[in-house]
């Protein structure tokens, strides 16, 4: 039994693992090949001891695996390592998620943690 539990333990920590791995490091480079790609992109301002930007980000993860977000690319910008690129998009707080189409920003929103209000702000990326 001891073993069993030990193996289910450690498929769920691989499995969170991996889901984080979904979300990549915002860097200049990335962010300016995903958008001249003309790409769905969501751009998450998160600092790692706010307990709305866990909820969100596990909200995104779990819209990611959703057809409809085919193709969404998703980077996450440490508000407090990365002060200047926070400056760069405007935001004034952790838990700030601006969404991109290419380079066109379509929609941004703070403090957001429902599925439907996140789905909902992704959603504008795909808007014709």
């Amino acid at each position: 039994m001891f073993i069993k539990t030990l193996v289910a333990g450690a498929i769920g920590a691989f499995a969170l693992a991996t889901s984080a791995l979904a979300n990549e490091p915002f860097t200049p480079q990335a962010f300016a090949n995903a958008q001249s790609q003309n790409q769905p992109i969501l751009v998450e301002i998160a600092a790692d001891w706010c307990p709305t930007c866990q909820r969100q980000e596990e909200v995104i993860g779990q819209l990611q695996d959703e057809q409809r977000f085919d193709g969404l690319t998703v980077f996450r910008v440490d508000y407090d390592g990365q002060r200047d690129i926070v400056r760069q998009f405007r935001a004034t707080t952790q838990s700030t998620l601006i969404v991109f189409r290419g380079e066109n920003e379509t929609a941004r929103a703070a403090g957001i943690t429902s599925e439907s209000d996140i789905a909902a702000l992704i959603a504008t990326a795909y808007a014709d």
